[in-house]
């Protein structure tokens, strides 16, 4: 497949979809998660909780989070979780590179004494839970337990939980009110805007070294209604643009090659929330006159 980098005079793929810190978008919202996450993070909050739509930079953001912290908070990752209690103890040990076996006592025995021998070299620990909204409940209760490990100078476990939005309905549940009275920190990450999805774009374009393409009129509202202005979807969608535009010679995208790569991502048209109430209100709008003036003709016709 030829390659347009050199065409648009760029030197790196802008929109590729795996996550890279370096093309960090820092949009008002994802900055403002970023510092909330590292303030409670520094502040020894305990739990925390991230959510946002598949796409939406929850992982890109967590990678930008571990960079930022200072080197006596240590981390570690539990990118599956669709596990038991006492698989998630093995999976949590393995990710620190602690042997550990037996039974889920003896693991949480083992934890523990880990995570005292970090507070007597003056350092914590900060859990993530990627996918979170697919642990178990029972899952979900030991990690509770598990924040109760401290010492007078505060938590020896921090533990933040990112995952989709179904994540804050399981939180909010009745089976997890203690845990939810635990946590200090919600963030949520909502999909740009209109105005935010061109400048996410020109940033990546930026970022990859090149200021070559240039954009026709209403690709910025082409490209929000077919992406729900969710990240990776945009991604997905420039990167095929940039492809057509480079196979027919222009520089220039425009609103008909955005739907075309739309199309050729076999991407399904997704529309804003925004943008369907406005439709409602506008059809429930027309009904009402529609009905009114069946009730004045009636009236008036007699």
């Amino acid at each position: 497949m030829p390659d347009y980098l050199g065409f648009f005079g760029l030197r790196d793929h802008p929109f590729r979809m795996t996550p890279d810190t370096d093309y960090f978008y820092p949009s008002p919202e994802h900055k403002a998660a970023l510092e909330s996450l590292k303030y409670g993070i520094l502040k020894r909050e305990g739990f925390l909780v991230l959510t946002g739509e598949p796409g939406m930079g929850k992982t890109l953001l967590i990678r930008l989070l571990f960079k930022e912290l200072p080197t006596d908070v240590l981390t570690a990752m539990v990118l599956t979780p669709t596990l038991g209690p006492k698989e998630l103890f093995e999976a949590i040990l393995e990710d620190l590179s602690i042997p550990a076996s037996g039974s889920k006592e003896s693991l949480l025995k083992t934890f523990r004494d880990y995570l005292f021998g970090l507070a007597k070299e003056g350092k914590t620990l900060l859990l993530v839970i990627d996918e979170a909204q697919n642990l178990p409940v029972e899952s979900l209760e030991e990690l509770r337990l598990l924040s109760n490990f401290e010492t007078e100078k505060g938590k020896l476990l921090q533990i933040l939980l990112s995952g989709q939005p179904l994540l804050e309905e399981k939180l909010r549940s009745s089976d997890l009110s203690q845990l939810a009275q635990r946590i200090t920190i919600w963030e949520k990450l909502e999909p740009f805007g209109r105005e935010e999805v061109l400048d996410y774009v020109r940033f990546r374009l930026a970022r990859a070294g090149g200021a070559g393409v240039v954009f026709s009129r209403g690709v910025d509202r082409e490209l929000h209604r077919l992406t729900g202005g969710i990240p990776r979807v945009i991604n997905k969608v420039m990167d095929r643009a940039l492809l057509i535009a480079f196979a027919r010679g222009t520089s220039r995208v425009s609103p008909q090659i955005v739907r075309e790569a739309a199309e050729a991502a076999a991407l399904s048209i997704r529309t804003s929330r925004k943008t369907t109430l406005r439709k409602y209100v506008l059809w429930g709008f027309l009904g009402l006159l529609i009905l009114l003036g069946l009730v004045y003709a009636v009236f008036v016709g007699r």
